[in-house]
């Protein structure tokens, strides 16, 4: 009995490592596509919870900071994907900061904003 045990649990782990690796491609594939633009900033927001719903923003902006694109991935299990997110498109960076509130994603939307705003920082400083 505790042979078919042990059998089906390192089943059910290995399916787990198999989905995640799925997963973990699913994501890098989604960072490579939405990275290939030739000008702009890029920003991941992750917003993480020990029990519930975890959220991933990826948002990429222009050089003046507005929104181009923006994909969110939220769920609790390894068959989440990341889905068009339309909600900020076409926006500047300022009127996303003030929009979003304290839900899960826009906590993430707003860890993606300042990692842009670092980066756009960044930049700064060197051209100067």
């Amino acid at each position: 009995m505790w042979g078919w045990f042990i059998a089906v649990f390192a089943g059910v782990w290995l399916l787990q490592i198999m989905m995640t690796k799925i997963q973990m491609k699913n994501y890098q594939l989604t960072i490579k596509k939405m990275s290939k633009r030739p000008s702009g900033y890029l920003g991941v927001g992750i917003q993480k919870q020990k029990l519930g719903i975890g959220v991933i923003a990826v948002i990429v902006v222009n050089n003046d900071g507005m929104v181009l694109e923006s994909q969110l991935m939220k769920g609790v299990t390894v068959f989440s994907r990341f889905e068009p997110y339309t909600v900020y498109d076409g926006l500047h960076i300022e009127e996303v900061k003030k929009k979003t509130g304290g839900e899960s994603v826009d906590q993430a939307v707003k860890m993606a904003i300042e990692k842009i705003e670092s980066q756009m920082e960044k930049k700064a400083i060197v051209a100067v």
